[in-house]
């Protein structure tokens, strides 16, 4: 066979494969069959309980005199300021609108289904004040799912998260544990911000947070080296624990370490393989991803919308118990199966034809070397 017509027939039998792949793929996607998950009533007790939040947060902020935000389109209560003297980052207002939604607690629910935690577990998590809706759907999810949470809170957060400075998130979910919405407090306060002890807060608001976090009875921890702050956390999760998973919301440095590396993890719940080694850059995520411990991290909402089929910042939120993290699909096993084994059959032709193609040159070489020797020695 030549050249041209063992490349032709790879290209074909490529060419094929890809068209059955999709053609699988398509006819997988028909035949899907779309149910509830088995939990969905558990699902919905978390969106109850977070919806619950929401309403007492907005009272506080009503005692408190803090305006609602007029960005805060569906007047959730969970959306912040611009800037305040105790905003650390950017954020964008999209994200955090989208995470005040009652059905994140629904979502929360899911993704600790999916990392395997089940009720009697612990969950330990890192909890930044940049999401504080997301914070208290992860709380509202395991309190429903009998699950026991141990978490460490931040105050500072990126613009427009839980970031006035008379009502930080710490104090947000004290507050409702004291009024019996909630079941679990912060087994431990830090500051966030630089180095996760204030570092860019306007440091009188700093220190007027201290003396109420310490009014509150909430343990402040303040340790500016790095290392040692993991340790720090890291024993208080094993002393209350040990946990089955570990939660990182929000971009606090403990959690996503330092650098870029944690944000190219990846969103939801995380794979151990994605972890290579461990540096002194590592953080939580990265350390409990090494050990093997499922890790959930939430913090580019994006992203984990678009992965679970939600809305991004929509005009108009869906009705209760509709959107997709209540359903699962079903695709027919047989069309996948016999799918996979045709394309394994036409990916095993292509391995032929190319060693096929190779043995052919190598005898033509084996020829032309006889005919040389040949040559040079006309007595054989």
């Amino acid at each position: 066979m030549s050249r041209a017509k063992r490349e032709r027939k790879l290209l074909a039998l490529l060419l094929a494969c890809a068209l059955l792949a999709w053609g699988t793929a398509a006819l997988a996607a028909g035949q899907g069959r779309r149910t509830e998950t088995g939990y969905a009533a558990v699902q919905l007790a978390a969106a109850d309980l977070l919806e619950d939040c929401f309403r007492q947060v907005r009272t506080y902020k009503e005692e408190l005199g803090i305006p609602l935000s007029e960005l805060d389109y569906h007047q959730t209560g969970m959306i912040g300021e611009s800037y305040t003297g105790i905003t650390t980052t950017l954020g964008a207002i999209e994200a955090k609108r989208t995470t005040a939604w009652p059905e994140m607690g629904a979502l929360c629910v899911r993704l600790l289904h999916e990392a395997g935690v089940r009720s009697g577990d612990t969950v330990g998590a890192g909890f930044s004040g940049s999401f504080p809706a997301m914070d208290l759907a992860v709380i509202a999810a395991c309190q429903v799912m009998g699950v026991e949470l141990i978490y460490i809170s931040s105050v500072g957060a990126s613009t427009y998260g839980a970031n006035h400075p008379a009502l930080t998130f710490p104090e947000m979910a004290h507050r409702l544990v004291e009024d019996g919405l909630l079941e679990t407090d912060s087994a431990a306060v830090t500051l966030g911000g630089g180095g996760d002890v204030g570092g860019g807060m306007d440091p009188a608001c700093a220190e007027e947070i201290r003396g109420r976090l310490a009014e509150a009875g909430l343990l402040l921890l303040e340790e500016p080296d790095y290392r040692r702050n993991l340790e720090l956390r890291q024993q208080l999760y094993q002393q209350e624990g040990p946990i089955d998973c570990f939660v990182a919301v929000g971009g606090n440095v403990t959690s996503m370490g330092r650098g870029e590396s944690g944000i190219s993890l990846g969103q939801g719940l995380l794979s151990p393989e994605k972890i290579v080694r461990l540096t002194e850059d590592s953080g939580l995520v990265q350390r409990y991803l090494s050990q093997g411990l499922p890790v959930i991290n939430l913090l580019n909402i994006k992203q984990l919308a678009a992965d679970y089929g939600l809305p991004y910042d929509p005009a108009q939120w869906p009705e209760r118990g509709t959107s997709a993290v209540y359903f699962e699909t079903d695709y027919p096993g047989t069309v996948l199966l016999l799918g996979l084994a045709g394309a394994a059959v036409l990916l095993a032709l292509c391995r032929w034809v190319r060693r096929s193609a190779g043995t052919a040159r190598k005898e033509e070489r084996g020829y032309h070397g006889q005919t040389e020797s040949s040559a040079d020695h006309p007595d054989h």
